[in-house]
C-alpha cells in the first residue's frame, strides 16, 4: 500500500483553506504538513480523507438531472464536503485540525473520543510542526498582517496604520 498522495493532500488543502496552491507550496510547509497528518492520524485516516475529498469534488462535477460531467458547482461542492467530511465522526475532526494546521502552524490535539475510538496516541497531543510553521501560518496573509515577532515589516512601518487588502475590506462589508 502507497502512502497518501502529496498531489492530492495540497487539493484538499486548497479547498479546505481557500487558499491557492501556490500559496500553500509558497508557505514551504506543505511536505511538513502532510508528515505531519500522516504520524498523527495514520495513512488509512488520512487516504480516507482523501478519498473522501475526491468522491466530494467527483458529487459535484455531475449533474443530478442529466447525469452527466459538468465543472464543479460551488454550491453542491460545499454541501458534499459537509456530508462526506466535516459530518463523517472519524474524517471532520481531522479535516478540521488539517485547516488549523495551515493557518495556525500548530497541530492541535484531537478530541479525546476520537483518540478513544479510532487511537492514535499522537493524535492526542497538540505540538508545533516546526520552528517556521508559525511564521508561514495563513492567518497572517488572511489579516494581512505579520506574525509577532518574526517577519519583521522593517523599520517605522508601526508609525501608520494597517493596511487592510481591499478584497479583505470588500468581503468584511458584504
Amino acid at each position: 500500500m502507497t502512502g497518501p498522495s502529496f498531489e492530492e493532500f495540497i487539493s484538499l488543502s486548497v479547498d479546505l483553506t481557500a487558499f491557492a496552491e501556490t500559496d500553500l507550496l509558497g508557505t514551504g510547509m506543505a511536505y511538513d504538513y502532510l508528515a505531519k497528518v500522516r504520524s498523527a492520524c495514520g495513512d488509512e485516516v488520512v487516504t480516507a480523507l482523501l478519498d473522501a475529498h475526491r468522491a466530494a469534488r467527483a458529487d459535484a462535477a455531475v449533474d443530478v438531472a442529466s447525469n452527466a460531467r459538468t465543472p464543479i458547482d460551488a454550491a453542491r461542492f460545499d454541501r458534499a464536503v459537509r456530508h462526506r467530511i466535516f459530518s463523517d465522526d472519524r474524517l471532520g475532526p481531522v479535516a478540521r485540525n488539517v485547516i488549523k494546521l495551515w493557518y495556525a502552524g500548530m497541530w492541535y490535539a484531537l478530541p479525546p473520543e476520537w483518540t478513544d475510538r479510532y487511537g492514535s496516541d499522537t493524535a492526542s497531543g497538540t505540538s508545533t510542526v516546526t520552528a517556521a510553521s508559525y511564521q508561514e501560518g495563513l492567518l497572517w496573509r488572511a489579516i494581512g498582517a505579520n506574525p509577532p515577532g518574526a517577519k519583521a515589516p522593517g523599520y517605522g512601518s508601526w508609525a501608520q496604520p494597517p493596511r487592510i487588502a481591499d478584497r479583505y475590506l470588500k468581503e468584511a462589508t458584504r
